[in-house]
């Protein structure tokens, strides 16, 4: 046999590695970030993942195998397996959440089931301890889903919280793994680069170190390296954005130099080269320390690294109120960015950058492109080797470097640029195509095949100057033209009154007619068919005006490979009259606002058109028109403008455009009226007829109402009853048929009756508590029926003597009365005759009240000078004829109910 000379040998190795590369990107297939937050890029579209237990502000790390499968993923503090589950010692790393690349994760080259998890700690308090730069090892060998067998063993004692990644050798799969730090590996200024090769004998221990001579203090923002690993990118926040070339050969970066950020977001946090390694990305902002939302603002800015002046060539894609966040290259080519309104404060989106390598705004970024259901994004994107995305451009059209549409019959060449002393291979399906050995490759469609039909080519660029192959890879689908039509017609309305043939199209109303219901087809209108065909001069298709009654425009018919047809499209005018339509309703919640159903008035609008029309109802006139979906009403409408509002109903016979009909809607409004909040009927007057008035002041005088009072049935406006309970009025707007009912309750109310009034007397304080019972309110009044009256039942201080209490209903029902006394005792008397104070007697004794009392009076000598008769005049101050001489006197009294006083009075002369 043979033998393989060396050379044989080496282009094998080149060719094994080759594929390995190809296939490694799919180790960057799966994503999970933020908050329960994930996607995956198995499929030509990104899929969302909600699986994930992540929640991290910022730094996270994601791998999958080479078949894209997912294997693991970490904050830098927890490991989870693909079954979301925590690994097996996989807690406790010295990653950090809130450190801005946590964590990267490597593969060991040629060591199957390796992988070293490195990792970044940082600081939030000065308290805090700072375990600076780790690795840990992640074993699938001894165990198919993972465990952490090495767990944080140290490199640096202290570095910058970003973290990159990029291939060494194509050779021996090394693997370089960079971070940033000070000159001594302890907390100082951040100036030097640490490379530390990752091979198959393990992590390297001493590192390639590169001083770029500058001095940075702020440790937060990403680093990425380009794709070919020719350049690396630094973001610093307020310590400025720095690039700087890198040689993957010995790990050796040069030639720094500060990029300057316009405008007032100058703080670099993402960063991401395009996957042709000429254009860095870079989301920038103003970095507030305020926690709420509304005090963020963020730029995402484009540079071209190959401009002469770098600065100059800055272009700014986006600026608004974000938060800062990173940025990663995905599988697909495209470039995402993480989106949050502040630092605690994420949002369910991703913003894409289409078309990464194109100038400027050709790039197109979409902002909220991705929405990633119940996941929330916050600052971080997980980070990988940027080597897995170190493919080349072979379609080089501006528009998409992996996925070429060509149509049926087209012809086009897939090419690279050339390189001195590189050969060249292609690929079809994974076939060498045999004399295919140049930069270029004229391809077409295969005869015979359905269409569409997909191949896929592979290009292999051997720099052969020790480098690494580069790879790049077109997927290609021919389409078919799309189907031709013969044309439409699309009919439109005016008012017969004003009929000039002219009126607005909506031009997208024929586009059915065009498409045959293929989703996959757009249509453009053109004034003319050359126009339609070189696709220029395209027509706005909302709002149209034709110029003439009868107008053909042309529609041009696109396929998503750009493969177009034209067919014409005829424009006529239908001049109806207009009909009017009328709907009323009463106004229920008193708002001025109704729930209509529309299709009562589809028989007043549709005129005079035959069989079953197609009537919708629109909110303008214009809107009718131009069958604007944003102006469509549902059948249940509510009215926008209170009590009065004119919508229009378009009137269609076959799609074709018969009438625009003008519909009122009327909101017509109720008797407004009051009953009283509170109505009595006194049980005193029964069986006489109370009368209850409502206030009427609020109806309209100008309008004819009709009264119904229930139970009674009566039809009057005032109600007369003698029935206490509720009672109903409803009140009936003659001409429009509107009412309002109002129920209000008639409380039968009683005159008070007198239980017992307890009395306090013959005392410094006489007193009378009254005691009642009844049905009503009630308030009380002493000796003048008149008042005034108190609402307590109780009186104090009062005279000796008889007293008439007066119990009086609050509701109207009348007044009961009651007389008793309070006994009591003169404490002077003067006998002259003059009609005052003539006699002494106890106070408060009648007939009716203590008949029986003992009265008697003595003298100061204890002699007893008069008995009293309680109810006679009293002792007129004789004994025996004779005036007793001015002086004090005592007494004596017996109370029938048994109670004795004793005390003195003054006689005056």
């Amino acid at each position: 046999m043979k033998k393989n000379t060396l050379k044989q040998n080496v282009l094998y190795i080149f060719f094994i590695l080759s594929v390995v590369q190809l296939k490694a990107q799919s180790q960057a297939n799966n994503w999970y970030f933020g908050k329960g937050a994930g996607l995956s890029f198995n499929n030509s579209t990104p899929q969302v993942l909600t699986d994930g237990l992540l929640d991290t502000l910022e730094g996270c790390a994601t791998i999958s195998d080479d078949n894209g499968s997912l294997l693991f993923y970490t904050d830098g503090q927890t490991v989870y397996t693909a079954n979301h589950t925590v690994m097996v010692n996989g807690n406790g790393l010295f990653g950090n959440a809130s450190s801005t690349q946590s964590a990267i994760i490597i593969p060991q080259p040629n060591t199957p089931g390796i992988y070293y998890i490195f990792t970044i700690d940082t600081r939030l308090r000065e308290s805090d301890d700072d375990q600076g730069l780790n690795y840990s090892i992640v074993n699938f060998n001894s165990n198919p889903q993972g465990e952490v067998t090495v767990k944080n063993r140290k490199l640096l004692n202290f570095a910058s919280e970003k973290l990159s990644a990029v291939i060494k050798s194509c050779v021996t799969n090394s693997v370089w793994m960079v971070a940033f730090s000070s000159s001594s590996g302890n907390e100082n200024f951040i100036n030097t680069l640490y490379a530390y090769e990752l091979n198959d004998s393990g992590i390297q221990l001493t590192p390639v170190k590169s001083s770029l001579s500058l001095d940075v203090e702020d440790r937060r923002g990403n680093m990425k390296f380009s794709p070919d690993g020719k350049q690396l990118a630094i973001a610093n926040m307020f310590s400025g954005l720095y690039l700087t070339d890198f040689d993957s050969a010995t790990g050796l970066a040069s030639n720094v130099q500060r990029l300057s950020i316009a405008g007032p977001n100058g703080a670099s946090y993402g960063v991401e080269f395009s996957p042709n390694n000429k254009y860095l990305y870079v989301h920038s902002s103003n970095s507030s320390d305020e926690p709420e939302v509304g005090n963020h603002f963020s730029s995402l800015i484009q540079y071209d690294t190959e401009a002469a002046d770098i600065n100059a060539s800055q272009v700014l894609l986006d600026q608004q109120g974000y938060y800062r966040g990173s940025l990663q290259l995905a599988p697909d080519g495209k470039i995402y960015r993480a989106l949050s309104l502040a630092y605690a404060v994420g949002l369910p989106y991703l913003g894409v950058i289409d078309n990464p390598n194109a100038a400027g705004v050709a790039a197109n970024y979409r902002d909220r492109a991705i929405n990633l259901g119940s996941g929330i994004s916050f600052q971080g994107l997980p980070p990988f080797n940027q080597s897995l995305f170190n493919e080349l451009d072979i379609i080089q059209n501006s528009t998409d470097s992996k996925q070429l549409a060509l149509c049926d019959g087209d012809t086009y060449t897939l090419k690279y640029e050339a390189v001195s002393g590189a050969t060249y291979s292609w690929y079809l399906n994974d076939n060498l195509i045999t004399g295919a050995t140049t930069f270029e490759l004229n391809i077409r469609q295969p005869a015979g095949v359905t269409l569409p039909y997909t191949e896929n080519y592979e290009f292999r660029l051997d720099p052969n100057d020790g480098s690494c192959e580069k790879i790049g890879y077109a997927e290609v689908t021919y389409y078919a033209f799309p189907q031709a039509s013969a044309g439409a017609r699309l009919v439109q309305c005016e008012d017969s009154a004003t009929a000039d043939g002219l009126s607005i199209f909506n031009l997208n109303e024929a586009n059915s007619d065009f498409t045959f219901a293929d989703p996959n087809l757009s249509v453009t209108y053109h004034p003319s068919l050359n126009q339609a065909l070189l696709d220029i001069d395209p027509i706005e298709p909302i709002g149209y005006e034709n110029r003439r009654p009868s107008e053909t425009l042309y529609a041009r018919i696109v396929n998503p490979a750009g493969c177009a047809v034209a067919a014409p499209l005829n424009l006529v005018v239908s001049s109806t009259a207009a009909t009017t339509g009328l709907l009323e309703e009463c106004d229920i919640d008193d708002t001025g606002f109704v729930t209509f159903n529309l299709r009562d008035a589809d028989s007043q609008v549709s005129g005079s058109s035959t069989g079953t029309p197609d009537i919708n109802y629109y909110l303008t006139e214009r809107g009718a028109l131009l069958e604007d979906a944003n102006e469509l009403l549902p059948v249940a409408y509510t009215n926008s403008t209170a009590y009065n509002q004119i919508i229009f109903a378009r009137v269609e016979n076959n799609n074709a455009c018969f009438a625009i009909s003008r519909l009122e809607l009327l909101i017509n409004p109720r008797p407004d009226f009051t009953l009283p909040e509170e109505a009595f009927y006194c049980a005193s007057v029964f069986p006489e007829l109370e009368t209850y008035m409502p206030d009427y002041s609020n109806l309209d005088t100008s309008r004819t109402y009709t009264y119904q009072w229930l139970p009674e049935g009566q039809t009057t406006p005032e109600l007369q009853t003698n029935l206490p309970g509720e009672h109903t009025l409803r009140v009936t707007d003659v001409l429009t048929g509107c009412f309002r009912e109002e129920t209000f309750t008639i409380e039968e109310k009683e005159l008070a009756v007198i239980e017992n009034i307890e009395v306090t007397d013959a005392s410094e304080n006489n007193t009378a508590v009254v005691t009642i019972s009844g049905d009503g309110d009630y308030e009380f009044t002493l000796d003048d029926a008149i008042g005034p009256y108190q609402d307590s039942s109780t009186f104090t201080g009062l005279l000796p003597g008889f007293h008439t209490v007066y119990v009086r209903s609050k509701e109207g029902c009348g007044i009961v009365e009651q007389e008793f006394s309070i006994i009591g005792f003169m404490k002077y008397f003067t006998p002259n005759g003059d009609g005052y104070h003539d006699t002494w007697q106890v106070k408060g004794i009648s007939e009716f009240v203590q008949p029986g009392t003992v009265i008697r009076v003595f003298n100061r000598y204890g002699k007893l000078l008069k008995e009293i008769n309680p109810l006679g005049e009293g002792w007129d101050g004789t004994f025996r004829g004779v005036n007793s001489p001015a002086d004090d006197y005592w007494f004596d009294v017996l109370l029938e109910d048994g109670r004795v006083f004793k005390s003195h009075f003054t006689l005056k002369r």
